[in-house]
């Protein structure tokens, strides 16, 4: 069923300036540019159709959802509608605004202090309303609610393979190239207290040559010491 338009104010009222605010968090996105270009024009109907006739699309690319402190041109958007030099902030995806809970309360709660709004096309939401902001906020709140459980879910798994004794990156998963005898080697030179520069220098010194270089870095022996140590906390490729 297709959604209502939002609705528009006063035509003799000035709207202002609207962010439309796109975002993919993949290179391959960035490459293909589709999922941009489609967040685009339905940003840009949206706008249009709440009776903005200044807008500005904002691109955030190759940018992941997880933190806003980790996306300059949301931030910057953001600043920018605090100083009124914008009105609104346009959306396709509450996903696409944040992905934890303190995140979107944190823009919510500066879009109500300084006097702006956001328009969410997915929830056909306007915070600008009472009922708009409360109805957000819960389901913002199901959606970290759902991403714990997944997460406890991955524990879950992650408790069955150590209690079976199988390990990622041996039984699981992609297996290490370095044989047995060199792992073994590493882990009695970190038993002996060893730091990772001596270890990586010894196993140079020796002629052990590594998989993937031409010779042992303190940053390789961590890494393989690591990989092995703490595999119970690591999660399968893929999100």
């Amino acid at each position: 069923m297709p959604r209502k338009p939002l609705p528009a104010k006063d035509s003799s009222e000035s709207q202002g300036l609207a962010l439309l605010y796109t975002r993919v968090s993949t290179q391959m996105q960035v490459n293909d540019g589709v999922s941009l270009d489609v967040q685009e024009r339905d940003l840009k109907r949206a706008a249009e159709m709440s009776g903005y006739t200044e807008i500005e699309v904002i691109r955030e690319e190759g940018r992941s959802g997880k933190s806003i402190k980790g996306r300059p041109a949301l931030t910057k958007a953001l600043e920018r509608l605090d100083k009124g030099e914008a009105s609104a902030l346009f959306v396709t995806r509450i996903d696409r605004l944040a992905r934890s809970t303190q995140d979107f309360l944190s823009v919510v709660d500066r879009a109500d202090k300084n006097g702006w709004r956001i328009v969410m096309l997915d929830l056909n939401l306007d915070t600008s309303s009472y009922q708009g902001r409360f109805v957000v906020t819960i389901l913002s709140a199901l959606a970290e609610m759902e991403r714990a459980i997944i997460a406890e879910r991955q524990k879950d798994v992650h408790r069955d393979r150590r209690e079976n004794g199988k390990v990622w990156g041996v039984d699981l998963g992609p297996k290490t190239k370095v044989s047995e005898d060199v792992r073994k080697l590493i882990n009695d030179y970190r038993a002996k207290g060893m730091s990772y520069s001596k270890i990586s220098q010894k196993l140079n010194a020796d002629g052990v040559k590594p998989t993937r270089s031409a010779r042992w870095y303190p940053s390789t022996v961590y890494k393989l010491v690591n990989d092995l140590k703490e595999n119970s906390t690591k999660v399968e490729p893929g999100e």
